[in-house]
């Protein structure tokens, strides 16, 4: 009787395990595509921003970087590279996190 119920029990545990590996595979693969998608997103504002800031004249740069205006546009992107991050691992995870949770909240 139980050498019967094996190849029921072999095909089903298949279709499960196949389902799984597909989806992490998908998973895996959308990853690594928002990964790819936004670090190529970064550079391009990056080096958008780094053109803009080649056409000022010399004396605006001057003050501009005593101002330090370039250090205030990294701060900007590293905080929009933060943000999308903390995105993705919530939607990863299913986990909502304190940061997430004061943004929904509207605080």
């Amino acid at each position: 009787m139980p050498v019967a119920l094996l190849p029921i029990l072999a095909t089903f545990l298949g279709s499960i395990v196949a389902g799984l590996a597909f989806r992490v595979l998908a998973t895996l693969g959308f990853a690594y595509m928002t990964y790819v998608g936004v670090g190529a997103l970064i550079d391009s504002v990056q080096s958008q921003v780094q053109g803009l800031f080649s056409a000022v004249p010399p004396s605006a740069a001057a003050i501009l970087g005593m101002a330090k205006v370039d250090i205030a546009i990294n701060i900007m992107i590293a905080a929009v590279t933060a943000r999308l991050l903390l995105a993705g691992m919530d939607k990863v995870t299913g986990s909502i996190t304190a940061l997430a949770l004061m943004n929904k909240a509207g605080g």
